[in-house]
């Protein structure tokens, strides 16, 4: 009899916990149905009012720079002498550099000729104590024609432009970070050179 009763007890035990869990999980289904996103739901009309406005973008004008005209020295269609070619330029803070990429690129008047190989690339260029170093990229010896004139007629268009600047009156020369001996073999470009107006047609 005890032994039966015993028996009863454990199967309404068991009954118990599994109605117990029966409900927890109903519980835990309302919750996750219908609190949580009516939570949610109140949560966000809160913070994020339906008549909020829209913040307004402005045009942001570019900013607008002076122009300024820079002589760019090309050769003659002799190669003899060095003729300015007068470019407009904006007045920028690396507007030296660009002055040297805008010889690089070469002349507009079809009469001149340029004097630097256009795969040519500006390293780095600043001035210090009145010199201005310019650190060129290798194709201005690889792609280089060569010849002692037409290596002055490089060297010499590069002095002239950059002297044309207030400050400059010396240019150095540097070849990926270096100062070498010549260009391609004629010219020593080991110390700075000045501005030479020989090299201007009269």
């Amino acid at each position: 009899m005890a032994r039966r009763k015993k028996k009863q007890n454990i199967s309404k035990n068991f009954l118990n916990v599994i109605i117990f869990l029966i409900l927890l999980f109903i519980i835990f289904f309302l919750i996750q149905k219908f609190i949580i996103p009516l939570w949610k739901d109140q949560q966000f009309t809160e913070t994020i009012p339906e008549d909020r406005e829209e913040p307004s973008i402005e045009e942001v004008e570019p900013e607008a720079f002076e122009k300024v005209e820079i002589p760019l020295y090309f050769s003659d269609e002799d190669a003899r002498h060095l003729i300015p070619e007068y470019r407009e330029m904006e007045k920028r803070s690396d507007l030296v550099k660009n002055t040297i990429v805008e010889l690089i690129k070469g002349p507009s008047n079809q009469n001149l000729y340029p004097t630097i190989p256009n795969t040519t690339k500006v390293n780095a260029l600043y001035v210090q104590e009145g010199i201005a170093y310019i650190d060129l990229s290798s194709e201005v010896v690889r792609d280089h024609p060569g010849g002692s004139t037409g290596e002055l007629l490089t060297i010499y268009s590069l002095v002239l432009t950059l002297t044309s600047f207030p400050g400059i009156d010396k240019v150095q020369i540097l070849i990926d970070g270096n100062s070498g001996e010549t260009l391609v073999g004629h010219v020593d470009i080991s110390v700075p050179l000045e501005r030479d107006e020989e090299w201007l047609s009269n």
